[in-house]
This record gives structure tokens, sequence and C-alpha cells, in this order.
């Protein structure tokens, strides 16, 4: 026997049994074995929501800085899928656990009550064991897209697309971290703030999030 079922019930379900939807998975190599926790597709392109803090979604890219010599850093920022509002945000040298935690940290901290599904790509940091058992302890169920599916995120990657075509290729390069910082921290409050879209209804990301304030 089969029913429907909405996103909200089966997050519901999930907490309320304490079910996961991690499949561990052993991955080993000459140096190291780790262990991979790779999670089910929950979301399911289900992108609409009808109120703040159903469903999260996050990623992150690479930008560049520096005068002579260029540097790499990574940039990670957290949206919410209800107005595609972006919490929080933070800047790593690299894709680690400890940088997207403290992205979810910076999050929670605006959003204290917060229990969102979050759903991520398969990359390792999302995949480790240490973030999925800081979700548990946030009382979060993770969803995953699938390798190679980067419309399972669709969203995300819009909000990517925005940032480096409207806001970084039209600023100068930051010559160093402090004024890379700078620069992601006004594109985040131009996309919340300033920026209005049609889908929804000529507001800001800001102002149709308070709507449901």
């Amino acid at each position: 026997m089969s029913f429907a079922a909405g996103l909200k019930r089966v997050t519901n379900c999930m907490r309320k049994h304490g079910i996961q939807a991690n499949v561990r998975k052993k991955k080993h190599n000459r140096i190291q074995r780790h262990e991979e926790y790779v999670n089910d597709n929950l979301l399911n392109e289900q992108f609409n929501r009808e109120n703040k803090n159903e469903v999260w979604v996050t990623d992150t890219t690479e930008v560049v800085y520096g005068e002579h010599t260029l540097r790499k850093a990574r940039v990670h920022v957290i949206l919410d899928l209800y107005g595609r509002y972006a919490l929080s945000s933070n800047i790593s040298d690299t894709e680690t656990s400890l940088a997207v935690i403290e992205t979810f940290n910076r999050a929670f901290a605006v959003e204290p009550d917060a229990q969102p599904m979050i759903h991520t790509d398969r990359g390792a940091a999302y995949c480790s064991s240490m973030f999925n058992d800081y979700l548990a302890s946030k009382h979060c169920v993770h969803s995953m897209s699938h390798p190679g599916h980067p419309w399972e995120n669709s969203p995300m990657e819009r909000w990517w697309n925005d940032f480096k075509l409207v806001w970084m290729n039209k600023h100068a390069r930051p010559k160093t971290l402090e004024e890379l910082e700078q620069l992601v921290k006004g594109a985040i409050e131009y996309f919340n703030t300033k920026r209005a879209y049609t889908s929804r209804n000529g507001l800001t990301a800001e102002q149709f999030r308070n709507q449901a304030a």
C-alpha cells in the first residue's frame, strides 16, 4: 500500500521517530580510511516553500583575491528557500567541515529556534560525520543532491550565478582578505535588502521574509 506524502509530513515523521536518511559508505585509500555519510534527496526539487525556515539550502563557491599574487578562497552561503533569503555567509581557505559548521552557527544565531531540513550536495564537508552529527544535534534532517545533478539545488545555483555576474564581476578584484570579506558582506546586503524580484511581487528578499514574521 502506498500514498502521497508532502515534504513537511515526511520531515515531521522523521524527526518524531528519530529516523535518519543516512547511508554509511566506507571508502578506502592507501593513506587512511574514513566514513562518508550519503543521504537521499528528500527535498526532491520542492523549492517553493510557504513558511520561513522550512528548508535551508547551502553550497560553496571559489573566489580569488590579491593584488599581485592571486589567492583562492571559498565562500559559503546559506539560503532560506522562503524568499531565497541569505541567512549567513563565511569565507575559508578550503571547504572543510569546520568552515561549513561555522556558517551554520551564524545562521542559527539569526534563527535560534529553527529546525529546517538542510539540503546540500555531496561534497566531502557535507558528507562528513562531523557535519552530520552537528545537524543531528540541531534536530535537522539532511537532504542531498545526487552527483552531477546541480538542478537539484537550483535556487542556490541561481544565487551563485547572480553573485558572480551581478556583483563580483562588477567590482574590482579585492586585494586583501579583508576587502573580500567586505565585498561578500555587501553582496549579502544587496541581494537581501536592495534587489527586488518580480517573482516575489516586487519585494526584496528581506521584505518577502518579513511577511512571515
